[in-house]
C-alpha cells in the first residue's frame, strides 16, 4: 500500500512538472536507506608546522628526547672520533670485584713481622744472652718431635727469617741454610723420637726437646723467649712464654724455621723407606690420604702408637683385640 501510494504521488509531480513545462533530466532512483559515513578529519590549519619545517630550520629532534648523544670533550683533539658519553662508566664484574678486593685489604692492618722487641727488653733488663724457643711435629701421627733454641745476634739483620709458618718450603731452606751457614747465630736442634713420645705423651716429650735445645747452646743463656703458652719446668725460673711467638720474636722465628726444616727433612729419609704412605709430602700430618694408607697397609715402625687411629689397631696402645 505504500508502495503504490508513493507511486501515485511521484507520477503526479511527474505530471505537474510536464504541464509547466520544465524538462527533468534527472532521474530519481528509490534506494534502501543506508548509514551515514564517518566525518572526515579536519585539515590541521595552515599555521601549523610539521616535521620537515622543524628539519629545514635546523631544530634537531634528539634534544628533545633524554638519550645519549655523541658530543665533543672540551680540550679533545676535534680529529679524533667522537666518543659516546653516558651519565655513568660501564664496569664489569670482574672489575667491580677487583675493586671491592682491593678496597677490603687497604682495610686490614698490614702484618708486621717478627722484630726484636722482646729481646730488646731483657737486654734493657741486664740480660745479655736472650734466646728464642720453638717446636714442630706435636700434631703429627708419625716421627719425632723437633726443638730448636737460636741466639740471634744483636747487629745482625736477616731479612728472610720469618714465622715458618707463613713462609714457602722453598722460603725455609733458604732462611735453614743462611743461618747454619753464620756463625754469629748461636743454634741448638734437639730431636725426640716416636718411641719416647708413646712413653711420656707428647706434651712432656715436646717440653723436654725444648728444654734440651736451650741445654744444648754453647752458651749458657740468660733468658728464654718460648713460642707458646707454656714454660718447660726446668726453665721456669728464666724463661717466659710468648703466644705465637714465632710471628713477634725473631729468635724465636729462627729456631721456628729450624725446627721445621729440620723435622722435615727427617720424614723425607723416613718416605724414602715407606714410600707407600706419602711421608715426603704430608709429613706424618692425619691428612686423608694418610689415613687411607694406614687403614690400607696398617701402621708403619715411625707411627706413634698412642694417637688416633693407630692406638686402635694391632699393636696401639688401646688395642683391645677386637677385629
Amino acid at each position: 500500500a505504500c508502495l503504490s501510494s508513493r507511486l501515485t504521488v511521484f507520477a503526479s509531480r511527474l505530471a505537474f512538472r510536464s504541464s509547466l513545462g520544465v524538462s527533468s533530466s534527472r532521474a530519481f532512483v528509490l534506494t534502501a536507506p543506508t548509514r551515514a559515513m564517518p566525518a572526515k578529519p579536519k585539515a590541521a590549519p595552515k599555521g601549523q608546522q610539521g616535521l620537515g619545517a622543524f628539519l629545514q630550520k635546523g631544530v634537531r629532534m634528539v634534544d628533545h628526547i633524554k638519550v645519549d648523544v655523541p658530543t665533543k670533550e672540551e680540550g679533545k683533539d676535534s680529529s679524533k672520533p667522537n666518543s659516546r658519553v653516558t651519565g655513568r662508566k660501564r664496569v664489569t664484574k670482574t672489575e667491580a670485584d677487583l675493586k671491592k678486593a682491593s678496597e677490603k685489604a687497604a682495610k686490614k692492618p698490614k702484618k708486621v713481622g717478627p722484630s726484636r722487641h722482646h729481646e730488646r727488653l731483657m737486654w734493657d733488663a741486664g740480660k745479655q744472652v736472650v734466646c728464642g724457643v720453638d717446636e714442630a711435629g706435636r700434631g703429627p701421627l708419625a716421627g719425632p718431635v723437633v726443638a730448636a733454641a737460636c741466639v740471634f745476634p744483636e747487629d745482625l739483620v736477616m731479612a728472610s727469617i720469618n714465622d715458618s709458618k707463613q713462609m714457602t718450603e722453598e722460603e725455609r731452606e733458604e732462611a735453614f741454610e743462611e743461618l747454619m751457614a753464620n756463625d754469629a747465630v748461636l743454634k741448638s736442634i734437639c730431636v725426640v723420637d716416636h718411641h719416647r713420645i708413646d712413653e711420656i705423651n707428647i706434651l712432656e716429650a715436646t717440653m723436654e726437646a725444648m728444654a734440651s735445645a736451650v741445654d744444648g747452646l754453647s752458651t749458657h743463656a740468660d733468658w728464654v723467649l718460648i713460642d707458646g703458652n707454656r714454660v718447660p719446668t726446668p726453665l721456669t725460673d728464666r724463661a717466659e712464654a710468648v703466644v705465637k711467638g714465632d710471628a713477634k720474636s725473631v729468635c724465636i722465628a729462627a729456631a721456628s724455621v729450624l725446627a721445621k726444616v729440620t723435622r722435615d727433612r727427617m720424614m723425607i729419609e723416613i718416605a724414602k723407606e715407606h714410600p707407600e704412605y706419602g711421608f715426603d709430602g704430608h709429613k706424618g700430618y692425619g691428612t686423608k690420604s694418610h689415613m687411607a694408607a694406614i687403614h690400607k697397609h696398617g701402621p708403619s715402625p715411625y707411627h706413634r702408637k698412642t694417637f688416633a687411629p693407630v692406638k686402635y689397631m694391632p699393636g696401639g696402645s688401646a688395642y683391645d683385640g677386637a677385629s
